[in-house]
């Protein structure tokens, strides 16, 4: 059993903490979003929404059903037990369907200020949604970034996930000036007390730090990884079904979207590549060393796989301020072999071959010589596998 006692709100300096006493089988521990002080007053008491939503996989985990000691959304309550609960359970054949005990049900609206925001990382897909709604009115109209620590820097949380989360903030700091909005920062310790692979449960704890301030935020857009016609329950990423788990996790006061959903990665790329202020701040490496030179590595997979696509569009070298072209450069060939050599080839390789195809990529020589080696290598790594070795 998993117990959700009511939020209170503590002050320490010049940040505020929302927090709930949770019980995880008996076993009594603080779970705490923290925001800054100016945001205070638009922190939930009244429900358990983010506190239920951020333990909802630790739940199905471990099969506990969830006791609530204080209020939940009525459109959240119903939406879990009759829709998202079932849907996860679907994806993943450890899970069992848990039950959400609770005596107080909530219909107010508690939202106070008609305000979207999302959340920045200053990345292919949270660059493309801000600038898809730049045109937007009120209340769709984006005047808040989001930047959370509830994984993404690390899975599991602890002090160095946090100094990831510090450092990358300073930058997100700089962006959100230029552009003129206000930056919302929540750390939390929901990754330690998960102990979880965030793939796999990234949309809901991205979620239970909105939830936590429904009186600010009335639409919230979440960045899809994929394209509407790609859709499925996969409990290695949650990623995959977003437009599902989002769609559930809204509450009379908090609606969520899965944002730019409507375009492809390349069509994302490209979008943000007409925007200048793109070319100092993009970041979209996976690699976590403090000591790089340029933003991104510009050798990760993430990192070849964006300027691929900028240097077949022709927009390279709006993008020489945060990538290392020349490291570019001696990997392309590499990673082009790598991508056509794959036997199993993600949904965002198939649409980068069709749209390096369409730019009239020609392999060479060398590219096809690279090919049969890696060819090489995955037959050689089989063979150990089979016999054990």
């Amino acid at each position: 059993m998993i117990i959700i006692n009511q939020p209170e709100i503590l002050e320490r300096g010049n940040s505020c903490i929302l927090e709930s006493i949770i019980e995880i089988n008996g076993e009594k521990r603080s779970m705490w979003f923290k925001t800054p002080m100016e945001y205070k007053e638009y922190l939930v008491t009244e429900n358990v929404d983010g506190f239920l939503v951020g333990l909802l996989f630790k739940a199905l985990q471990t099969n506990s059903n969830i006791k609530l000691k204080a209020p939940v959304s009525a459109n959240l309550i119903y939406s879990l037990n009759h829709y998202l609960i079932p849907a996860l359970v679907l994806s993943n054949p450890t899970f069992k369907k848990i039950r959400i005990l609770t005596n107080e049900i909530n219909n107010s609206n508690l939202n106070i200020k008609p305000f979207a925001a999302t959340g920045m990382s200053c990345g292919v897909d949270s660059l493309a949604t801000y600038y898809d709604h730049i045109k937007e009115e009120e209340p769709f109209k984006i005047t808040h970034f989001t930047f959370f620590n509830v994984g993404s820097h690390l899975d599991f949380g602890g002090k160095k996930s946090r100094k990831i989360f510090n450092e990358r903030l300073k930058r997100i700091s700089l962006f959100s000036q230029k552009e003129n909005k206000k930056l919302i920062s929540v750390d939390s310790n929901l990754s330690e007390i998960l102990q979880m692979n965030f793939q796999q449960t990234h949309s809901l704890r991205s979620a239970s730090s909105v939830l936590i301030l429904q009186k600010l935020i009335k639409n919230y857009y979440y960045s899809s990884a994929y394209r509407f016609d790609f859709f499925k329950l996969n409990h290695k990423d949650t990623s995959d079904s977003d437009i599902l788990n989002l769609n559930m996790l809204s509450t009379e006061s908090t609606r969520f979207f899965s944002s730019v959903a409507q375009f492809s990665r390349i069509e994302r790329t490209l979008l943000i590549s007409n925007y200048p202020e793109t070319y100092n701040f993009l970041d979209v490496c996976v690699n976590h060393r403090s000591d790089k030179e340029f933003i991104n590595c510009s050798t990760c997979y993430k990192c070849l796989r964006t300027q691929l696509t900028l240097d077949f569009a022709g927009y390279l070298s709006r993008y020489e301020k945060v990538f290392d072209l020349k490291k570019y450069q001696k990997n392309k060939n590499d990673y082009l072999a790598l991508l056509y050599a794959k036997k199993n080839k993600s949904k965002l390789d198939i649409e980068l071959i069709n749209f390096l195809n369409e730019k009239g990529l020609k392999l060479s020589v060398m590219i096809y010589i690279l090919m049969i080696k890696y060819h090489s290598l995955n037959n050689v790594k089989r063979l150990k596998n089979f016999f054990g070795r």
